[in-house]
This record gives C-alpha cells, structure tokens and sequence, in this order.
C-alpha cells in the first residue's frame, strides 16, 4: 500500500506536462508495471511530455528498483548514457 502522505504530494503537484515539455535534456523514465503509485499509463505519458524521452517497463516491478532487476536496470542506463550527447 503507497504512503499516504507521498500519495497526497503527488496529487497536490498536479499536472505537470507544460514543464516536462521544456526538458532538454535525455530522459530515461523507468517504470514498474506493477507500481502501485503511478500507474504505466501515467509513466508513459511522463515521456510522452518530453521531447526524445525513452520509456521503459519492467513487468512485476512496483514503485521500487528490485535486487533482480539491478543487471537489467543498471544495462539500460549505461545505453542510455552512451546514447546521451557528451554536454549533459
């Protein structure tokens, strides 16, 4: 179950795609499929508001960075830095 408190922040930041479309920077979003806070659709819509950002998702993972995953996950940033221009 979220913390309610983290749930109540989220909400009360409301929608923030007007920033997220002025991020100029490379953007990795990495989401759990099973993500009790935010659900895969808000995720993709996450990088869907900024401009050349990838998505990822991992089937079972939650609002978390399992030990399982860590190969996996810690593969998709060293591409995504490789992929990065050398400014950032």
């Amino acid at each position: 179950m979220p913390d309610a408190r983290i749930f109540r922040a989220v909400l009360a930041a409301g929608d923030r795609r007007r920033e997220l479309n002025s991020v100029r920077c490379p953007a990795l979003i990495i989401h759990g499929e099973a993500d009790p806070m935010c659900s895969v659709r808000a995720g993709r819509a996450t990088a869907e508001a900024i401009p050349g950002a990838r998505f990822v998702s991992y089937p079972g993972m939650g609002h978390d960075l399992p030990r399982a995953l860590w190969p996996v996950l810690v593969d998709e940033i060293i591409a995504h830095l490789r992929r990065s221009p050398p400014n950032y």
